[in-house]
């Protein structure tokens, strides 16, 4: 009985990986739902950036590290399995599904940028009227994050509240809240479709949104339902430097109206506009600017 219940048993892939020592699957391979494969893939991304920093990784509480390195370290003097032995990785999904999640926290691709009174325009982005970004990635998923004028707007959040991995976003439905001061501020989902990654480094540290909105401050990557849809609505290209010269003009009325403040010929707009004119109020900025309300 006991040898039947075993083989009945599916093992997770993070002991299959030698990532752990024993642990039995009890979500049938969902992993997208699975609350242990969220925390392990969180403290993984975690310490492979730590790693890729140069910081020191090792933890008596922790043994989660990248998994290229834990997959080296668990076949050393054992027997592989059949598809290694004959370097036909790539024809085995678990070895893709390992490298999918591992190239889901690995610092996107930096976009070609121009600056707009001193804000960093990307050109080669879509961007959402909400001033979030959107990025095509492999396999038809996109990443996201907020683009660099709102970081400018609103400051160095708090804390953001982001969705759960497998959860659906909706165009122009709050996905996700920026918390400062003890505001907080939706802001609009750019596309349909469900999350496929988190980027725990921001909810660690959500200042990384702030000081690199384009690289390690990404929101989520998502697997969208009607991309060509919603890409059809954002803007791209030169288009996005039009519009953020059309939405710095804006602030710079509002600032002027409410502070008295205008700016001199070739000066750039400062960094965190509420944390310096607060007058301005935040429900405004972001009723403006997120189109949240």
């Amino acid at each position: 009985m006991a040898n039947q219940f075993l083989e009945d048993k599916k093992y997770c892939i993070w002991m299959e990986a030698g990532v752990i020592d024993f642990k039995f699957c009890d979500q049938d391979f969902d992993c997208q739902n699975c609350e242990f494969d969220r925390a392990m893939t969180e403290a993984a991304a975690h310490r492979l950036a730590r790693w890729k920093a140069g910081e020191p990784t090792q933890s008596r509480k922790s043994r989660v590290g990248p998994w290229e390195f834990k997959m080296r370290r668990h076949f050393q003097g054992q027997k592989k399995c059949q598809l290694m032995q004959t370097r036909h990785c790539h024809e085995c999904s678990f070895d893709e599904l390992l490298e999918e999640q591992f190239d889901f926290f690995l610092a996107p691709e930096r976009p070609k940028v121009q600056e707009v009174f001193g804000i960093k325009v990307p050109t080669s982005n879509f961007l959402h009227r909400g001033h979030t970004w959107v990025a095509l990635e492999n396999a038809g998923r996109v990443r996201i994050g907020l683009d660099d004028f709102s970081q400018k707007v609103l400051g160095p959040p708090d804390k953001i509240k982001l969705p759960q991995r497998g959860a659906e976003i909706q165009t122009d439905k709050a996905a996700l809240t920026l918390c400062r001061k003890g505001n907080k501020a939706r802001v609009l989902a750019p596309l349909t479709g469900n999350i496929e990654a988190v980027n725990p480094l921001v909810r660690k540290n959500p200042r990384l949104l702030h000081d690199d909105p384009y690289g390690a401050g990404w929101l989520f990557v998502v697997s969208p339902s009607k991309l060509k849809t919603d890409l059809e609505r954002m803007l791209f290209g030169q288009c996005n430097i039009s519009w953020i010269e059309h939405e710095s003009h804006r602030l710079l009325g509002m600032l002027e109206s409410a502070a008295g403040v205008t700016l001199p010929s070739g000066g750039s707009i400062i960094d965190d506009v509420f944390g310096a004119y607060p007058e301005l109020g935040w429900e405004r900025l972001t009723q403006e600017f997120l189109h949240s309300g």
